[in-house]
């Protein structure tokens, strides 16, 4: 049996260092992973940058390298319900005592270094230690944020997969496509291959490296890997949770910038409900530009400190002339909601009070 007190006490330690924390730069992340004896180097790394698409292009592309029966990690961030689901191998997430375990030794010595290492920086370094231990094949990293100075980029990737640029996390990548791609266009080598779906004229960012292959859907980025790895495989495109998830009426989708809600609804626009909360963060405007001009916005309150609060979705919308509602939790929306057609978005807060609702696969922590 697990020892659930541990992995709670260890949960309660990793909670404390503030998951919304964030401080550029590599330079703990480097002591730690020394004082680890650089696992890094030892996996065959490929890393998921860009705007949009990582998460769901790490899960495709773990899902597609399992069919070759070699072990496969997988780090992706943020989490919907566990902070566990960061961090897998072959579609498992890492259990409880081993998680437990291997965060409170990566505590004890940075504690020992005098190391203050952010939320991020442990997980990342706990994901590296953890898929060197357990031997994996190829160790899949989602960069977090940006690329330059992610902690993920310790790491000399194999293979870059540069997925989308647009506009998001502007206070610390820039406020121009340009500057983006400069920072996200880091995370490659001089021996990297890159494959991306950035636009012709942004490849002049990406640093000199081993090739380039350029595409535009998941898809095609997971073939173009595995013809580069020289594997006899076809690309699995699998169903994940929070994209584009339905449930009776609803459809669940943690589009939080104004890329991702142009692409989702280019597949679908006929929402007459939309739930939205977002983090105070993000461009609102911008995304609220991109709604249905004839849906009903239900702006919601989150669970977080960074929280945008209804009002401040509201006074938006009524700027935009779309008709909105104030509801003091996403729970209470859904609630308001018959039987019309409905999205909800915006956040991954969002769309993880959603399924914790609906009581949605994964929803429970344990």
């Amino acid at each position: 049996m697990p020892n659930i007190n541990l992995y709670k006490k260890s949960l309660k330690w990793l909670e404390d260092l503030n998951q919304n924390k964030i401080v550029p730069g590599l330079e703990r992340i480097q002591k730690i992973m020394k004082l680890l004896g650089n696992p890094q180097d030892k996996l065959r790394v490929i890393s998921i940058g860009g705007t949009n698409a990582k998460g769901s292009t790490s899960h495709n592309l773990s899902m597609t390298l399992m069919q070759t029966g070699k072990k496969i990690g997988c780090f992706t961030s943020p989490h919907l319900h566990s902070v566990r689901e960061r961090i897998k191998i072959n579609n498992e997430n890492i259990n409880e005592e081993e998680f437990a375990q291997n965060l409170f030794d990566l505590r004890d010595l940075a504690k020992k270094n005098n190391l203050e290492m952010t939320y991020f920086e442990i997980l990342t370094a706990l994901a590296y230690k953890y898929f060197l231990n357990k031997r994996v094949d190829f160790a899949i990293m989602e960069i977090g944020l940006g690329g330059e100075w992610d902690a993920v980029n310790v790491a000399d990737a194999e293979i870059a997969i540069l997925t989308t640029l647009g506009l998001d996390h502007t206070e610390y990548l820039g406020n121009s496509l340009d500057e983006i791609a400069k920072t996200k266009a880091k995370i490659v080598r001089k021996e990297t291959i890159v494959i991306t779906g950035w636009e012709k004229n942004y490849h002049k960012y990406i640093p000199r490296c081993k090739n380039i292959f350029h595409a535009e859907a998941i898809g095609d980025w997971i073939k173009i890997c595995v013809k580069c790895l020289d594997l006899s495989i076809m690309p699995i495109i699998d169903t994940i949770p929070g994209r584009q998830e339905t449930y009776l009426n609803f459809t669940l989708d943690t589009a939080h910038n104004q890329q991702a809600i142009n692409f989702l609804l280019s597949n679908n626009r006929k929402y007459q409900i939309v739930i939205l909360g977002m983090l105070n963060d993000k461009d609102i405007e911008k995304f609220i530009c991109e709604l249905p001009n004839d849906c009903v916005v239900l702006a919601c309150n989150l669970d977080s400190e960074r929280s945008a609060t209804s009002r401040e979705i509201a006074n938006i919308c009524k700027k935009k002339n779309i008709m909105c509602k104030q509801y003091e939790s996403v729970r209470k929306a859904i609630e308001s909601v018959n039987r019309e057609k409905t999205l909800i978005t915006g956040s991954f807060y969002t769309v993880s009070e959603a399924r914790e609702y609906f009581k949605l696969d994964g929803y429970s922590e344990l």
